[in-house]
């Protein structure tokens, strides 16, 4: 299935793209930027805005239309979260969003190597303003209290696809309990930002996207994203369908209706795209 013409990308460099890509070799820094095979990495990395990956590159869990690979990871590498700050410091970011590859093997599942890079950056960038994407850490109320009571500004979980299609595309994980990872973000800190994403293109039908939408409002999610579905592999889960921008503007309407914040839904929309303008958005509406 060919691409349609809003879904083609040029990449976008300056000379920018080449000093974050050159310093994250030098670091051995992952990004999801890279790994998950995003369309925006130019216009994004042009901006200075990067979306650092925790914990390796290898994942315990398998969704059929994920890019990172499951393998069985190496131990973490202690000095992952210093060199994190060391690079959000060089490159004077005010923003940036940091994720994990899930990690079911270690015993926290990563979490106090996530908190150490968020203490840490916070303290070598004074001011900086961080959006962590977590895992389901299993639902787990201990773990995810602490996410919530951590100096972070935005906590994700991202829902991914529609409940009927989680047997097929995410077997390893459970719709209910990702749910339940945002309640319990937003119930152990009210005033914490929360968001979530869902990838369209899978084989959703309509009344099933609108169904997540509710059930995330009424988990009380503040930010959604909604974005296409582009296959990295032949290997992967095929495309289904390419939505329009117009269809993309009725999910985006539908959400707004139901009491979200903060909106972006648009083809090539990813879960950390525009993250730091989609915040200051969020402050400034939140409490209308």
């Amino acid at each position: 299935m060919s691409h349609p013409a809003w879904l083609k990308v040029k990449l976008n460099v300056n000379n920018h793209y080449y000093k974050i890509q050159a310093l994250n070799q030098r670091l051995g820094l992952n990004t999801v930027c890279e790994q998950a095979a995003c369309p925006n990495i130019g216009i994004c990395w042009a901006k200075s805005e990067v979306t650092y990956i925790l914990l390796g590159k290898d994942c315990t869990r398998g969704c059929k239309f994920c890019n990172v690979k499951r393998n069985k990871p190496l131990p973490p590498d202690i000095n992952e979260p210093q060199l994190i700050a060391k690079a959000v410091k060089e490159l004077r970011l005010n923003f940036v969003v940091l994720t994990s590859v899930t990690r079911d093997d270690l015993p926290d599942m990563g979490l106090k190597q996530i908190l150490e890079t968020i203490s840490l950056v916070k303290k070598s960038s004074p001011g900086i303003k961080i959006e962590i994407l977590i895992p389901d850490f299993r639902n787990s109320k201990e773990l995810l209290e602490m996410v919530s009571n951590s100096d972070v500004d935005v906590a994700g979980h991202n829902i991914e696809t529609v409940k009927a299609l989680y047997p097929k595309l995410r077997p390893d994980f459970d719709y209910d309990t990702s749910l339940g990872v945002l309640e319990s973000l937003k119930s152990f800190n009210p005033s914490l930002a929360t968001k979530s994403a869902l990838l369209l293109g899978l084989g959703e039908k309509e009344a099933e996207v609108v169904n997540t939408i509710k059930d995330l409002r009424s988990a009380k999610v503040n930010i959604l994203y909604l974005g296409q579905y582009l296959s990295p592999t032949k290997e992967h889960w095929r495309v289904e369908k390419f939505y329009s921008p117009e269809e993309f503007e009725y999910y985006k309407l539908t959400a707004k209706s139901l009491g979200f914040k903060a909106v972006i839904s648009e083809p090539l929309a990813r879960s950390s795209w525009k993250a730091r303008e989609v915040y200051e958005n969020f402050l400034l509406t939140a409490n209308r």
